[in-house]
């Protein structure tokens, strides 16, 4: 299996090398992108497979084609809907975004309200949105960001790059979310070039930068409506986005109008939005939103939740799903005896069955069975790193095993024949506490293997996996094995900066990997935007994965949309240059574009 591997690495490299011939001409540049401060552990994730997925964007694109074909002889605008949201993480109190965090159900509000300068698509790309374009110079230094012509708030007010500058200088700049995201992305100031165009300066070259545009820090509002009412524009901000937020109070459904004048309305077709209103409902429990659009109690919804999803496919309900690039994992400790031997870390993962894992685990989330951190979707996805995660293998397992138990000096200091003995913690979620306990059995069946099982609460957990400037060597965490969870929706340049880097001076390095190969690797991340370069990088990092083990893979989180059989639109909207996008990202609808029909 070594053999297969290194043949597989040998001819990524040849792309590699490939790729850096074509970035000779090109001059420097190079990334950085921001991330979640916070790492998320194993969380509810919808489970459906690749084929189900595309049978699902394939019924959508039939729908909204016919409807391009027909305009507005299929369209039927008017009329409210009801969205029915999960509960997110940190309680909604105020839509400000440069002070509060916005997660999935919060976007799905926020996101009609407050636009952003550019989008990512499903693919993990990005296109511009109220920008026209977004323009590095040479070096990726200074950034050339050209609004569209003509956009106007809510309120009447003109959307200029004056207004632009003026919301970092006010509140971005100081904001409890939006500060740290400046920084991560080495923005240094924003400068007004005349109406319609503004310069990004950066400490740093950073071509990742149209993601960060796509977060908070790209989100457009007017600056004198949040001025001249701080207060009211907490509970009722006031952007350019196809709808238009009514008075709202913490715990209530949200309600929203459909913003008139919305700048994407075109001549001779129905004006978006095509509904009247929106109305967003926080509903707690997954299969009680399943069944409330069911019955027409609601008319969509929105799940992470792997049974859920599958309840409303069974019910024929229209089912838009995406595996995220967010992955389940065992995370190993690579400096705590006995995982810093990768013999101990390549053997537990040789025998794990990951099927039987992600059975055990399904009300936890378990989706997709995963063999990087990028779904087969994503532009970073890797065949040569799906091709090499090494399938199970007790026989050869057992053989590593035994090589460790009978080697003197061996890193855990126990007697030659003693068997390993292992730490393994995670929450006390229902479903990981049966996936911890299967994966207990399988490494116990090895015969050579003893596990502890430890429940921490997820606080707990975090702290010692994060660990501390006491911990030695620095921030190594408490840990030998534990659950955990990698990835997300920053560009990889960012996301693998803190994760592979120094152990002493990086906190988020949860697994306490790093040597020179990964950490050249990351820095050609940050050094190129030239696309296949970009890939062939997140690749080799993927395949250092699969040499060093730092984590097991279990299944990719997924989202959906969820609709009754009334609903259209649901899987598709359009970029502003015309060109149709299907399918969503992280659970959040674009409902500019969709309708309810009375046929």
């Amino acid at each position: 299996m070594a053999r297969k591997i290194l043949s597989r690495i040998h001819r990524a490299v040849c792309v590699l090398l490939s790729a850096l011939t074509l970035l000779s001409g090109c001059g420097p540049d190079g990334p950085q992108v921001t991330r979640d401060p916070n790492p998320s552990l194993l969380e509810p994730s919808p489970t459906t497979t690749f084929e189900l997925e595309q049978s699902d964007v394939q019924i959508n694109r039939e729908v909204d084609e016919g409807d391009a074909d027909h305009g507005s002889a299929l369209t039927r605008p008017g009329g409210s809907a009801t969205v029915l949201v999960a509960s997110d993480p940190m309680p909604i109190t105020g839509w400000t975004p440069w002070d509060h965090f916005c997660t999935w159900s919060c976007r799905n509000v926020l996101d009609q309200v407050l636009e952003t300068l550019t989008v990512i698509l499903p693919d993990g790309s990005t296109a511009p949105w109220l920008a026209e374009r977004v323009d590095p110079n040479p070096t990726m230094l200074n950034w050339t960001v050209t609004l569209r012509k003509g956009l106007e708030f809510s309120d009447g007010r003109p959307v200029t790059a004056q207004v632009i500058k003026n919301g970092y200088e006010e509140f971005l700049k100081t904001g409890e979310v939006t500060r740290g995201l400046l920084r991560d992305a080495r923005i240094n100031a924003v400068k007004v070039l005349d109406d319609y165009r503004l310069m990004i300066d950066l400490a740093e070259p950073n071509p990742a930068l149209e993601v960060v545009l796509a977060g908070p820090v790209g989100r457009v509002f007017s600056v004198e409506a949040a001025i001249a009412d701080p207060a009211g524009f907490l509970r009722n901000p006031v952007g350019t986005g196809p709808f238009i937020m009514q008075s709202w109070n913490i715990g209530e459904p949200v309600k929203l109008k459909a913003n008139r004048n919305y700048w994407r309305s075109r001549s001779g077709e129905p004006p978006m939005p095509y509904l009247d209103e929106l109305v967003f409902r926080d509903i707690a429990d997954e299969q009680e939103r399943i069944e409330m659009v069911q019955s027409r109690e609601a008319d969509f919804a929105q799940s992470r939740s792997t049974l859920a999803i599958s309840r409303a496919r069974s019910l024929e309900l229209t089912v838009i799903s995406r595996n995220e690039d967010n992955v389940g994992v065992v995370l190993f400790n690579t400096v705590r005896s006995p995982m810093d031997d990768v013999r101990i870390r390549l053997a537990l993962q040789l025998a794990a069955n990951q099927e039987a894992l992600i059975d055990s685990s399904l009300g936890a989330g378990a989706g997709q069975a995963a063999t990087q951190w990028f779904a087969p979707e994503s532009r970073w996805w890797s065949g040569l790193a799906a091709d090499s995660w090494p399938d199970t293998d007790v026989t050869l397992a057992k053989q590593l095993l035994a090589s460790y138990v009978n080697d003197a000096k061996r890193s855990d200091n126990r007697s030659p024949g003693s068997k390993i003995s292992i730490e393994l913690q995670c929450t006390d979620d229902i479903h990981l506490s049966s996936m911890t306990r299967e994966l207990k059995r399988q490494w116990e069946a090895t015969g050579l293997v003893e596990v502890e099982l430890d429940t921490v609460t997820r606080s707990g957990l975090i702290q010692r996996v994060l660990g501390s400037v006491t911990d030695r060597p620095g921030f190594s965490g408490d840990f030998d094995a534990t659950c955990w969870r990698v990835g997300g929706e920053s560009d990889p340049a960012m996301m693998f900066a803190s994760i592979f880097g120094p152990v002493r001076t990086s906190p988020l390095n949860v697994s306490n990997l790093h040597n020179e190969s990964i950490t050249a690797f990351v820095d050609l991340l940050h050094s190129s935007s030239v696309e296949t370069v970009r890939q062939a990088a997140v690749e080799q990092l993927m395949l250092a994965l699969v040499e060093h083990m730092p984590m097991i893979y279990l299944s990719h989180s997924q989202s959906a949309l969820i609709g009754h059989s009334d609903t259209k639109g649901l899987g598709s909207w359009t970029l502003p240059s015309g060109e149709v996008i299907y399918g969503q990202v992280a659970g959040v609808g674009r409902w500019s574009e969709v309708w309810i029909s009375d046929d």
